[in-house]
């Protein structure tokens, strides 16, 4: 019969494999990177405020701006929800309509 000359080895091989296989198995997936960037705010030229459509096009970009930012954040916060975060109170994810 063989003797190991390392007897903890193999023992501390199968703990650290199984250390590996519980972080992997969680399945969480980290948010989109995009998610952790700030979009910037739309900028108004100075000329716009003589033209209508210019000031319409603009209030219709931070209006569409603001939706995204509340999105990113309710992403964020399931998220940090699914990590176990406390004291969460996250809106559900948006339901769209399919086309068809």
């Amino acid at each position: 019969m063989r003797s190991s000359r390392f007897p903890m080895l193999p023992l501390a091989l199968a703990v650290s494999a199984s250390l590996v296989s519980g972080c992997v198995s969680r399945g969480l997936a980290f948010p989109p990177i995009a998610d952790l960037i700030v979009e910037p705010k739309p900028v108004l030229a100075p000329d716009a405020i003589y033209s209508e459509v210019a000031l319409d096009a603009y209030d219709i970009a931070i209006e569409a701006r603001g939706d995204r930012l509340a999105a990113q954040v309710a992403r964020l916060c399931r998220f940090f929800d699914t990590m176990g975060m406390n004291g969460l109170e996250c809106p559900p994810p948006e339901t769209r309509p399919k086309p068809g």
